[in-house]
């Protein structure tokens, strides 16, 4: 198709591939077997098989790697991943190792998580499978979010079965997760769809994200007018959550999302009208994302009241990083500053977390369990400085692939999902700094939704008989394919 060709030929048309791929619909069910365990843990009645429901979708995950060995180029970050497991198998001679056992789990959750990276990105998908996986992620994280909104207008109604492990400090714990809405109810923070108060913030920084990449990349009006919908309610579920951090990791992969597609449209402006078009939709993806964050601060003030506004008027830059310092700064300070010179290379695999909980030796007196509220916490109690190189420069060749994805001419549907997988990743990133996110279901999401693009990305090129990806093209190009 030439560029002439492609004038006039809606967005949407670009999600297909030719010549089209036959679907394997294999990560659509691997993303409702997420959603399925996480709505299982919800209900009292299945908290018998908590367990189960917790590992099902890592155990999934690893039987895949063994099972995917179609020989075909992984992802780029899949070279350092397999560092980082040759580093926690170093760790079973740490001499402060807790056990061989908590180890070997720990080991399996770190292969669990980055998993994608090897089975994922060897699977044989197009672009319209991607989007397809995107959609349900984003009707699940919407509704999650909008579920979490119900939580504080109907106090307990919507309230789903806590975790026990949120539900055993006591009642002085929990007190500092609820707060009193604007009609005088105490409430929990919104759970949404998850078991813990305050989970909802995820969701809707997921469905904030994910909202305004269908705002961008949707043609038909309905479509986009449901996607600045969920935008309205994810910073409103945001709000509510009083989850600061969330809000700003938000506004800060939702400018990164804009940005590359300002500067990729930028690139080829002179190429075609689509892709100026493109352009003018990145902007106007920022302003209304401005605007509908205020109107949803109007809105989630009017229900959860003054704790809400008190609570982020700690975000201004004056206040914002001795917030930080107040509740996670200490927990990076004493990584660096002193963790590292503890455990230059690690005090074993498993000794923090729910591994050591089920699996590690308890009687063990000279290998007590450690505590890691961040994620640099756990790299380095795991593996030490090699873990956090290897797991870093796996998060690097991300976000490089990403980046130049979101700077190709042959294909606007790639570059999109170039920018918002690049996005997604500076909020993974950022989350390392707030809680253990590569050790729990989130950091598995960021794998997956990466390595899925990139295999859409290959087969793509492949089916053209063109490197991967292309940054640059001539104006003969398929750019709008």
């Amino acid at each position: 198709m030439s560029a002439a060709g492609t004038q006039g030929i809606p967005f949407r048309v670009g999600w297909a591939v030719q010549p089209r791929l036959k679907p394997t619909r294999l990560a659509e069910w691997f993303v409702i077997l997420e959603f399925v365990c996480q709505l299982a843990l919800l209900s009292d009645s299945l908290s018998a098989l908590r367990l189960f429901w917790r590992t099902a979708v890592f155990a999934t995950s690893l039987c895949l790697v063994a099972v995917i060995r179609r020989p075909v180029r992984a992802h780029p970050a899949a070279g350092p991943a397999l560092w980082v497991m040759a580093i926690l198998a170093l760790g079973l001679l740490n001499p402060e190792l807790n056990s061989y056992l908590g180890a070997a789990a720990q080991g399996a959750m770190y292969l669990a998580i980055l998993g994608p990276l090897f089975w994922a990105s060897r699977l044989r998908i197009d672009p319209a499978e991607v989007r397809r996986v995107l959609v349900l992620e984003w009707i699940f994280h919407a509704a999650s979010a909008a579920v979490g909104i119900l939580q504080v207008y109907f106090p307990g109604r919507f309230q789903p079965h806590m975790s026990a492990v949120m539900a055993a400090p006591g009642e002085e714990t929990l007190e500092e997760l609820t707060y009193v809405n604007a009609f005088g109810q105490r409430v929990f923070r919104p759970m949404g769809l998850t078991d813990v108060p305050g989970g909802a913030a995820f969701a809707g920084q997921s469905a904030v994200l994910l909202g305004l990449f269908f705002f961008v990349s949707e043609a038909r009006a309905g479509m986009r007018l449901l996607a600045a919908a969920t935008v309205v309610i994810g910073f409103t579920c945001i709000y509510l959550s009083q989850e600061r951090v969330a809000l700003a990791v938000t506004i800060i992969t939702a400018g990164w999302f804009v940005l590359l597609l300002v500067l990729r449209s930028g690139q080829a402006r002179a190429m075609l009208a689509r892709l100026k078009r493109l352009r003018a939709r990145a902007v106007a993806a920022a302003v209304l994302a401005f605007v509908l964050a205020v109107v949803a601060f109007s809105w989630a003030a009017g229900v959860g009241g003054e704790a809400v506004s008190k609570r982020f008027s700690t975000l201004l830059p004056s206040q914002a990083s001795q917030t930080y310092q107040q509740s996670r700064g200490g927990f990076l300070r004493w990584t660096f500053e002193e963790g590292l010179w503890r455990y230059p290379l690690g005090a074993g695999p498993g000794r923090w977390g729910m591994m050591y909980y089920y699996f590690g030796d308890h009687s063990a007196k000279a290998s007590p369990p450690l505590w890691a509220e961040i994620q640099w916490q756990g790299w380095l109690l795991d593996g030490g400085l090699p873990l956090m190189a290897a797991y870093l420069a796996a998060l690097w060749a991300a976000f490089r692939f990403a980046w130049r994805l979101a700077r190709n001419q042959w294909s606007v549907p790639l570059a999109a999902m170039g920018a918002f997988v690049f996005a997604w990743n500076v909020g993974g990133l950022a989350a390392t700094f707030d809680a253990d996110v590569f050790n729990s279901q989130g950091g598995l999401e960021v794998w997956l939704l990466n390595a899925l693009v990139f295999a859409a990305a290959r087969e793509t090129f492949a089916a053209r008989g063109s490197p991967m990806p292309p940054v640059r093209t001539t104006a003969s190009s398929p750019a709008g394919s």
